[in-house]
């Protein structure tokens, strides 16, 4: 009996040895994003409302820790007191005026920062929303077409009159003309937490757009909109930027969400069938080792059935 649970004990543990591996290649593409810092704040009221009437913003920050390229969205709930949904925003929701605050492209091992809108006007129901919580669902998919882009060749900021200004100069590094680009301005505090977003959109006075090899200037500001508020908290910021084709905006200036754009001091790999070979090395190595456990699984049973027989044997002729 005893040696029957022995030989069911290793039996199981190599069929779950061969389950984990064929398992380990199947990892959700979800699972290469994570929201490393958020935080929900109100912009500042129209009259006679006051700060704390105004919309509400979600910020914060994602990272890419997969190894490829990829788009990500983010849906964002909100709820009141008594954990009713009063309304649900997106990644591109965004104030009328300003450009959406993240990456299109997000490269691995990179950072994005985002902002979603929520009015706190509810056009539907006519009344104004109390948001008390909220929660944050990240999904992600595969880019594909981007193109090097740029490079940040300066960068300094300064606070007058209850804003910080940052301004600077980026560098077209790849081989194609640029049309339009964002820079988008992550702060921080102290302990690495995100306290708002800011962007702020540049151009080039040529007529076919930002040149290669050329330099140009961009701003980026964040206003503090209440006493003793957001500026306080802001210890530093990290820029990254983000350049479109024309092709991409509608015909009221707002960014459509776009498969092709140059990606901030980061060249893409070879095109076509290369890309595709990291996917391939992993595939053979988890058939290699589902074929050496299943060898191994059938020599410990052959071993279990002679030993099982010899046993038998033995005791037969005693």
């Amino acid at each position: 009996m005893v040696k029957m649970k022995a030989q069911t004990l290793v039996i199981i543990l190599l069929v779950s040895t061969v389950i984990a591996a064929v398992s380990l290649p199947q990892a959700s593409a979800d699972d290469d994003v994570v929201i490393l810092s958020h935080t929900i704040f109100q912009n500042e009221g129209f009259p006679p409302f006051s700060v704390d009437n105004g919309d509400y913003l979600v910020a914060g920050e994602v990272k890419n820790v997969g190894i490829e390229a990829l788009h990500f969205n983010i849906t964002a709930e909100f709820y009141d007191s008594n954990n009713e949904i009063v309304g649900t925003a997106f990644l591109s929701d965004t104030l009328a005026d300003a450009p959406p605050s993240y990456l299109h492209v997000l490269l691995p091992g990179k950072k994005s920062p985002f902002q979603i809108y929520l009015s706190r006007f509810d056009e539907v129901t006519g009344i104004f929303r109390l948001v008390d919580h909220y929660s944050l669902k990240l999904s992600s998919s595969p880019a594909n077409l981007y193109h090097s882009g740029f490079e940040m060749v300066s960068q300094s900021s300064h606070e007058a009159a209850g804003t910080i200004f940052i301004e600077g100069e980026i560098k077209n590094i790849g081989t194609e003309y640029i049309d339009g680009f964002n820079v988008f301005a992550t702060f921080y505090n102290e302990t690495g937490g995100v306290v708002a977003v800011g962007s702020g959109g540049g151009g080039y006075t040529g007529d076919e757009g930002f040149p290669p090899n050329q330099t140009t200037t961009f701003y980026v500001s964040l206003e503090d909109f209440r006493e003793g508020g957001r500026l306080e908290r802001v210890d530093r910021y990290e820029l990254t930027a983000e350049g479109y084709d024309y092709s991409l905006w509608t015909a009221d200036g707002q960014l459509i969400t776009p498969e092709t754009v140059y990606v901030l001091g980061s060249v893409q790999g070879p095109p076509e069938e290369e890309p595709s070979q990291p996917e391939e090395s992993p595939i053979l190595l988890y058939a290699v080792i589902v074929a050496i456990v299943a060898v191994l699984l059938i020599v410990t049973f052959l071993m279990l059935r002679k030993r099982n027989i010899r046993s038998r044997n033995h005791q037969s002729t005693n």
